[in-house]
């Protein structure tokens, strides 16, 4: 597999721009043999006296001899006069065989005044129409075998092995100045958020496929069960369907289990239901009937939210606490008694959408009996981008296809023998991501362990830099007591639901004994990361060879 450079996809793609370009950039590093580099999107300029020239060039393509291919792609139809090809647009024509011989002359000059008397590139160039038959090589004015056109597309990566060959790697270093070179061109600094909105685009945009489906279901009432693999949009589809219940007249209800997922939630979706977690919401119903619950016992007793559901149902439901419309998110961690509850604030006939992913069944609990529903598998992850799901693949026992072509900054894996390592380890990632253009509420770390289980449980700073996490207190009104830091600190339990660009996974250390739960823990970590994953792994432990290796 050929390597790109760089390897990150912008904004102005995701737009639906230069898709053609895409097209071809992501079959040439799937065809091509590792032997080649490709940049794409290359920017030149050539300085004089009075004034600089500017130009660009679709692909550079370098062997590894440092021998290299300029490649122009021109899409659509074109022009053949007895100028050349001629590809027309609204400010003007251009001559296609002026513009590459125009960018080789130029490359090939920059190139020689940066270096001296040193050797001249070796430069070479193909003119790629996907979309044209060249009928007259006369009219085109061109060298026939500097031509891949409609008729030989499919072979243009043989084309391009043809002209270029793969090269002899040279102990001169070469190779290593010509690609020096054309980094420096295209002034390789990464663009983080480039990365995080482009990724936060193309995840909007695929995921709407699936919330239209459903949009679709003709089913009275519906009753459909969702089992979606993680980054697949359940969160978004669960939105969409409430929001659609409130544009229809109808009042919705939307559960799901962690705290953080609903507060989230409800920020996104429109005003007329509720949405809340499973405890938040029985809660929430014994305080509108005059019994507020008293928090401050709630630390030492395991059966309080147990005693709550039972008071709940002891109640009478009145009409203002009745809905038509129930959603529920993260369903593989509810009770099946939850939902028993669940339906006493239901309507007749009231309609039903539970979306669940057992493979981010943390909790080990057994799936919740739903008679009448309508199973759907949702199996593509639209989170993880290229880099993290093929290493989430080939590291753990879950298949999922891959929908994100966005290749992100791949995974950092990072052993230590001492737990106590870790922070430090933590501080100088942090400090690396930071200059990469990150901000403190890009990145989270978040331990395998529980939320008071971890080395970084008691750390009031990482490095300089102060954490802001869950102290395990609440206050009178059952919120959340939360230092006071710059950067999160959470457990992969609490942040379920949720993701963040750059993820730091600590704690990460496999029991034997329990590796079906752990496998899942990972999974539920390693698929909350949409850009950059670091991890810090007990480099001792047996099980995470297959992290240190991959």
């Amino acid at each position: 597999m050929a390597r790109i450079v760089p390897s990150d996809i912008t904004k102005p793609a995701l737009a639906g721009r230069h898709t053609g370009e895409l097209a071809t950039l992501a079959y040439l590093k799937k065809t091509l043999p590792d032997d080649y580099t490709v940049f794409h999107g290359v920017h030149w300029s050539r300085e004089y006296a009075k004034w600089t020239h500017f130009g660009e060039v679709d692909f550079v393509i370098v062997n590894q001899s440092g021998d290299v291919l300029l490649i122009e792609q021109k899409n659509g139809l074109l022009t053949e006069s007895g100028a050349g090809l001629v590809k027309r647009y609204e400010d003007g024509d251009k001559n296609v065989n002026d513009q590459i011989r125009r960018s080789v002359d130029k490359i090939r000059a920059k190139f020689g005044w940066q270096h001296g008397n040193g050797p001249a590139l070796s430069l070479d160039y193909l003119i790629y129409c996907p979309d044209h038959r060249v009928m007259s090589v006369n009219a085109a004015a061109l060298d026939m075998g500097r031509i891949v056109d409609a008729n030989a597309k499919d072979g243009l990566a043989k084309h391009i092995e043809s002209v270029l060959g793969p090269g002899v790697a040279r102990e001169d270093g070469w190779a290593s100045e010509v690609l020096d070179f054309f980094r420096q061109t295209l002034e390789l600094v990464p663009d983080i958020h480039a990365h995080i909105d482009a990724q936060e685009t193309a995840f909007v945009r695929r995921v709407g496929g699936l919330a239209a489906l459903l949009s679709r279901i003709d089913m009275h009432p519906f009753r459909v069960r969702i089992s979606g693999t993680a980054g697949c949009g359940k969160s978004l589809v669960a939105g969409d369907m409430f929001d659609r219940a409130v544009e229809q007249g109808r009042r919705p209800l939307l559960l799901c289990y962690n705290r953080s997922l609903s507060e989230r939630l409800k920020v996104n979706v429109a005003k007329g239901g509720h949405v809340n977690t499973w405890n938040g919401f029985c809660a929430k119903f014994l305080e509108s009937c005059g019994k507020p619950l008293d928090f401050t016992g709630m630390k030492g007793d395991p059966d309080f939210w147990v005693g709550v559901q039972e008071r709940v149902m002891a109640e009478t439901i009145p009409s203002e606490w009745t809905f038509d419309t129930l959603v529920v998110d993260e369903g593989q961690d509810f009770e099946p008694e939850w939902y028993d509850i669940a339906r006493l604030f239901l309507k007749d006939d009231s309609d039903i959408l539970w979306l669940e992913d057992p493979s981010q069944n943390i909790y080990a609990k057994p799936a919740v009996s739903l008679e009448g529903f309508v199973g759907y598998r949702a199996d593509v992850n639209y989170r993880s981008p290229d880099g993290i799901a093929e290493f989430i693949r080939k590291t753990l026992p879950f298949e999922f296809d891959s929908g994100n072509e966005l290749p992100g900054l791949g995974v950092g894996v990072h052993g230590y023998e001492d737990p106590d390592d870790q922070p430090r380890i933590a501080a100088r990632l942090i400090k690396r991501l930071l200059q990469q253009g990150l901000t403190y509420d890009d990145i989270v770390i978040l331990s395998c362990r529980g939320i008071g289980h971890s080395v970084f449980s008691d750390q009031e700073k990482v490095g300089n830099v102060k954490l802001r996490r869950f102290t395990g207190e609440y206050d009178l009104f059952g919120n959340q007591v939360l230092t006071d830091g710059r950067l999160t600190f959470d457990s992969v339990y609490r942040f379920k639901g949720q993701e963040a660009a750059a993820v730091i996974l600590v704690d990460v250390d496999p029991d034997p004994e329990k590796l079906d739960r752990d496998w899942r823990l990972l999974y539920c970590g390693m698929t909350r990361a949409t850009v950059r994953l670091e991890m810090l792994v007990n480099e001792n432990n047996p099980e995470c060879r297959r992290f240190l290796k991959a």
